[in-house]
């Protein structure tokens, strides 16, 4: 043997990749043909001509055509369908032979060692011939491929269905490669972006995921996003997201990842799943809202009896002494200052009395479109010469609402209050009345600093205040006084943007 035979002998030997090559080279020679003629109908024949006329063979062999049959001993059905795939049948293999000079492989399924003597008396040295021992690694090959369509058949509807079930799932799925790239991902995610899957897949998540409406969730990747704890860690991790929508709407997102690992233990892929829990956060807000509530009317008791009745006495007493004439004008000051935090104090008091009393307020007929345009109009009058002007758009035909017209109105006056406290140096503030599915809407937009989301997130707590003076009361009171009367509220804004705020009050029906 050669030095250069022996040189590639080893390297088949030590590399895997060089003997897989020289397997698959076995049938790369000149795209090669079995012809075959096939001599007797015995174990073995149906499985060859399924080779022969399925293509799913292709896969494992070069392709087989069958040139004939001759016919030898039993086997009458065998033969009959042999004719219906139209396959010739001859008497013997001599006139097979001389019909079919192109033939270059005889597979005997006789049985006989006559025969085969016979067979290789007949034929050129160039035609190979398979014996019936050796057609039993036909009908090996034919079973397997069966199974293999089967096994294959069955991981196809297994697939479709994990697919169909990882589809109708709400939440967002997508499978990421250790790059962050997205390799799979359910119909929530491509279809919200409004492009085919294909389009998508090989992206990075960042640039593939949106919010409800369609934006972009990230836009650029988030060094905090549990993805990258899970390839520092190889550990499932989570996180709580806060969005803002394009309409300034404060959205709650929890984030999941799950590590993927290969049989090797090796980790290959992150999944990575988006949950919308915007709902069910308001529901857990809407609650400890109502246990805020229950604690401020606990303690509201407290300070009327042992907070109020000192102040009146503090009161009382430092306005006697304002009226004495034997203060020097220093200590009227000082007095008058003390008379000043105590009236403060009572009205602090008077608010957080009046927002904890149990709601038992008288549910009438509103004309809310009379209502809006008389309070905005002496609103008009008393700031425009502070620089601020209104915008009053009233929809046509707006239904009288079910409420009472003063706490109505004040909620107005507050919120047109904080939209001026929004802009100090002036500016239009919108006024809005319409109807909204089953409510009438009523709101009021500036177009001051806006709130970002750790704001809205705490805007409506009682107590929580960005104002030096604030008590945090304000829009606390609004929102109960809206949902006594059986409505809603909805905050929209974006920090740069300004706010809006939406009061949904239910109609009076006829």
């Amino acid at each position: 043997m050669s030095d250069s035979n022996v040189t590639r002998l080893k390297n088949l030997q030590t590399d895997p990749e060089n003997l897989t090559e020289s397997v698959a080279c076995l049938w790369d020679d000149g795209e090669r043909v079995f012809r075959v003629g096939v001599l007797g109908t015995g174990p073995g024949f149906m499985a060859l001509l399924d080779v022969a006329r399925n293509p799913l063979f292709l896969e494992f062999l070069p392709p087989v055509e069958i040139l004939g049959v001759v016919r030898h001993g039993p086997g009458t059905q065998k033969v009959a369908y042999a004719r219906s795939l139209n396959i010739p049948v001859y008497p013997s293999l001599r006139k097979l032979i001389h019909a079919h000079p192109e033939m270059n492989m005889v597979v005997d399924l006789t049985g006989e060692r006559v025969v085969g003597h016979a067979v290789h008396d007949l034929l050129d040295t160039g035609v190979s011939i398979v014996d019936q021992d050796a057609a039993i690694f036909i009908c090996g090959l034919h079973d397997m491929a069966r199974a293999n369509t089967r096994f294959s058949n069955d991981l196809d509807r297994q697939r479709h269905l994990l697919q169909a079930i990882i589809d109708e799932v709400r939440e967002d799925i997508m499978l990421l490669d250790l790059d962050g790239n997205v390799v799979d991902m359910n119909r929530n995610v491509w279809r919200r972006t409004g492009k085919a899957k294909s389009e998508l897949t090989g992206k990075p998540c960042w640039q593939v995921l949106t919010k409800r409406d369609g934006k972009p969730f990230c836009p650029e990747y988030d060094t905090a996003c549990p993805l990258g704890e899970t390839l520092r860690t190889r550990r499932k991790a989570e996180a709580l997201v806060n969005r803002v929508s394009a309409g300034g709407r404060l959205l709650y997102y929890r984030v999941y990842s799950y590590p993927v690992f290969g049989r090797s233990g090796a980790l290959t892929h992150v999944m990575m799943m988006h949950r919308d829990i915007t709902a069910r956060t308001h529901r857990e807000q809407q609650l400890r809202q109502t246990e805020k509530l229950a604690v401020v009317g606990e303690m509201s008791t407290y300070l009327a009896h042992e907070i109020r009745n000192p102040l009146c006495a503090i009161g009382g007493f430092t306005r006697s002494l304002l009226r004495s004439s034997n203060l020097s004008e220093k200590e009227q000051e000082k007095i008058r200052i003390i008379a000043e935090e105590t009236a403060r104090l009572e009205g602090l008091l008077s608010s957080i009395l009046n927002f904890a009393r149990p709601g038992n307020m008288p549910v009438e007929e509103v004309d809310i479109a009379t209502l809006i345009h008389g309070t905005t109009e002496l609103m008009r009058i008393g700031y425009q010469q502070a620089g601020y002007s209104f915008t009053v758009a009233v929809e046509k035909d707006v239904p009288s609402v079910r409420g009472e017209a003063e706490s109505i109105k004040q909620c107005l006056v507050n919120l047109i209050k904080n939209a001026m406290e929004a802009m100090p140096e002036g500016g239009d503030i919108e006024v809005v009345l319409d109807r909204r599915h089953d409510f009438v809407r009523l709101g009021v937009r500036d177009h001051g600093v806006g709130m970002d989301e750790e704001e809205q997130d705490k805007v409506f707590s009682p107590f929580y205040s960005t104002k030096p003076e604030g008590t945090g009361l304000g829009l606390a009171m609004i929102k109960k006084l809206v949902e006594e009367m059986g409505g809603h509220i909805d905050l929209r804004s974006s920090p740069g943007q300004g706010t809006a705020l939406y009061l949904y009050f239910r109609p009076v029906l006829e």
